[in-house]
């Protein structure tokens, strides 16, 4: 029993617990507003800290689009962005190729297993490119990184999950339960526990069963986006870019609508009031550069705070930043103009060895500088002076038009009209009053084209210096070459790009290690969602730490695989070597008494791949190999089939049948002609 006094206790007490909660709430809002005030001071001081790198994206893509200097040259050749557009489909053509190899450091009583398991997860990388469409994301990547000197790809583990409706009518029915239960107990005498104890434990263990599995998984996978490189920002305590994978921390920034941002976050939409407003900017034009090419940083970016036109509030959006603090492991979600998280901060459900999920690729680097060098800066002089000289070239042939003087005093201007506006072929009378025409009519005399003058062969071979894209794939052929100098040019431009390309294949080989380490993760792909992707015989295990995988498997990509092959040198250097690897797969069958199914089972697999070097990815060489019939033994009724290890000499069969008997002519498969 309590009396009054204790009651006024408890009141106070709760007064004051109350008025503790609220002082708490209200601290931890004011240490929450200057915790995001911070964020965002911090990363307004790291964007004027690159502003002329924004600069410099604004004028790459200006000659990239040909509107540099348009108030200067009448005439502009479209040569960067078509060299961009060569060189991304020599450097990526397709979804490179995964290699898992076995760890050096593999016990031989889990070889087997990590054989399994390192096949399975090329397999899974695969797949998981291919339904992440890394070819849509690293396309603009790779015209990023040629245009504007760097670009930027983001991969991130989409985890989504559901409410399952019957298993929420399941858990409300165990609660209904318990509550009775709570009900009959509550009305027994004190210290009595009744029959239903037992009941109500099965209840409990039932209800948080239903509870762990009332959330489906929809969807599971990793997700690949471009991201511009005006929406990257890397801490300015980072020296060079080149190691952005050691900074302290990355922003990206996004714009989301305001009706969006709301609904998607409702617990900050009363503060989301305060965000500064952002509009889309339209297609920026050639609005007169000037001589110099000089760009703003502003230009870079797809949306503004003052909008074009009248401001449409339907239309305005937030500047969302999404902060990667490698320094705490924690993922941080502000908005300008917004005193509060967007998002309270968390750590990333799986862990990696890098933490960051971006990835860059740049063409360029130089020595102490931050920011990489883009191949349009290099060349800027020389696509100036190549369009000075057309735009030369072109007035010169405006002033070169021929023309005809007259004599006024002699020829009257109403009988030189008439010459001037006779059409072709027509016969004019002209009252010439007795004068020679010679002597009235003479042509005017003007400035030849010299077209030395005019030749831009050494602009384009500079340029093909700079590029690594040789004249044949640029422009059309001026002289004819021979096969040796057209395969001498082959090798430069395979030579030229090959730095480009082994930095991007560098960037695609951290990629499929860290799309391997989030999907063997505790959090990454159930051994249900590997058999979707693999097939029912997979290998697959979650390892609860990213070092673990290093420990069974080195995932990398095979050089060159994303690339365009160059298919007329891969086709002759096959055909010679193709005739060898024949007769050495029988030679050496013979002399290690191998079956003939081995042998046979090694030219098809060079007859495969003689095939895929063809180029010609609709052909299906398996279509063209026949199959081993099913053995028979000889002499049993219905054609009885035998065990084939009787073919082999094992079981207590017939001996093997003699290597030696095969025709190697026979068994070759067929060569293919270079192009």
């Amino acid at each position: 029993m309590t009396g009054p006094g204790d009651q006024l206790v408890q009141a106070i007490e709760a007064d004051e617990m109350e008025q503790a909660e609220a002082e708490r709430r209200a601290a931890a809002a004011l240490e929450e507003e200057g915790a995001v005030k911070a964020w965002l001071k911090r990363i307004e001081e790291a964007r004027e800290f690159d502003k002329d790198a924004r600069k410099g994206y604004a004028l790459d893509r200006r000659y990239c689009q040909e509107q540099a200097n348009s108030d200067v040259f009448d005439v502009r050749v479209p040569i960067a962005g078509t060299y961009v557009g060569i060189l991304t489909t020599f450097l990526f053509a397709r979804d490179p190729e995964v290699s898992v190899e076995l760890a050096e450091a593999v016990s031989v009583r889990i070889k087997e297993d990590a054989k399994a398991f390192a096949t399975t997860l090329e397999i899974v990388v695969g797949r998981l490119w291919k339904k992440g469409k890394l070819k849509a994301a690293a396309d603009p990547l790779v015209r990023s990184g040629l245009s504007v000197a760097i670009g930027w790809l983001k991969a991130a583990w989409h985890r989504e999950t559901g409410n399952n409706p019957a298993l929420q009518q399941e858990i409300a029915g165990l609660r209904s339960s318990l509550a009775a239960i709570d009900q009959l107990q509550a009305e027994l005498a004190e210290g009595m526990v009744g029959d239903d104890s037992a009941q109500r434990a099965e209840l409990e263990q039932r209800l948080q069963q239903a509870e762990d599995e009332a959330e489906r998984i929809i969807f599971n996978a990793l997700c690949l986006d471009f991201v511009r490189a005006d929406d990257i920002q890397v801490a300015p305590e980072c020296a060079c870019l080149q190691n952005y994978v050691d900074s302290p921390w990355i922003a990206q920034r996004l714009f989301m609508p305001m009706a969006k941002a709301k609904a998607a976050y409702p617990e900050a939409a009363e503060f989301l009031g305060s965000a500064a407003a952002y509009f889309r900017v339209p297609g920026r034009t050639a609005d007169g550069a000037g001589f110099s090419g000089s760009a703003g940083a502003e230009q870079a970016d797809e949306y503004s705070k003052v909008p074009a036109g009248a401001a449409d509030s339907s239309k305005a959006c937030v500047c969302v930043w999404e902060v990667w603090n490698k320094e705490t492991g924690h993922v941080i979600t502000v908005v300008e103009g917004c005193p509060r998280y967007l998002r309270q901060p968390f750590k990333p459900d799986q862990r990696t060895t890098r933490f960051y999920p971006f990835f860059s690729w740049a063409v360029i680097w130089n020595d102490g500088a931050r920011h990489p060098q883009s191949l349009v800066d290099r060349s800027r002089s020389l696509l100036d002076e190549y369009n000075r000289l057309r735009t030369n070239y072109r007035e010169h042939r405006r002033r070169a038009i021929p023309k005809t003087g007259f004599d006024s005093g002699s020829l009257d201007p109403v009988e030189a009209n008439r010459i001037a506006d006779a059409a072709s072929g027509e016969m004019v009378g002209l009252d010439l009053k007795g004068v020679s025409p010679a002597q009235v009519l003479f042509p005017i005399s003007y400035n030849q084209v010299d077209m030395a003058l005019y030749d831009t062969q050494v602009i384009r071979s500079e340029l093909e210096m700079i590029w690594g894209v040789q004249e044949a794939l640029s422009s059309s052929i001026q002289v004819a070459k021979t096969a040796t100098e057209a395969d001498i040019q082959q090798q430069g431009t395979e030579s030229r790009i090959g730095y480009a390309r082994d930095s991007l294949d560098e960037m695609l080989s951290d990629l499929a290690r860290y799309t391997a380490e989030l999907a063997v993760s505790p959090n990454g792909l159930s051994v249900e969602d590997v058999e979707t992707l693999a097939g029912r015989d997979a290998f697959w295990v979650n390892l609860p730490d990213p070092d673990f995988l290093d420990m069974m498997a080195q995932v990398d990509i095979r050089a060159g695989s994303s690339g365009k092959p160059a298919t007329a040198l891969r086709q002759q250097q096959w055909s010679i070597l193709l005739p060898q690897l024949q007769q050495a797969a029988i030679q050496i069958g013979q002399m290690r008494k191998s079956a003939p199914q081995d042998i046979a089972n090694c030219l098809e697999q060079l007859t495969v791949e003689t095939v895929k070097r063809a180029g010609d990815t609709s052909i299906d060489p398996y279509s063209f190999i026949p199959q081993a019939p099913a053995p028979v033994a000889p002499g049993l009724p219905g054609g009885a089939a035998v065990d084939p290890a009787m073919l082999t000499g094992d079981a207590g069969g017939e001996p093997p049948i003699d290597p030696a008997m095969l025709d190697p002519a026979a068994m070759a498969p067929p060569a293919i002609t270079p192009v």
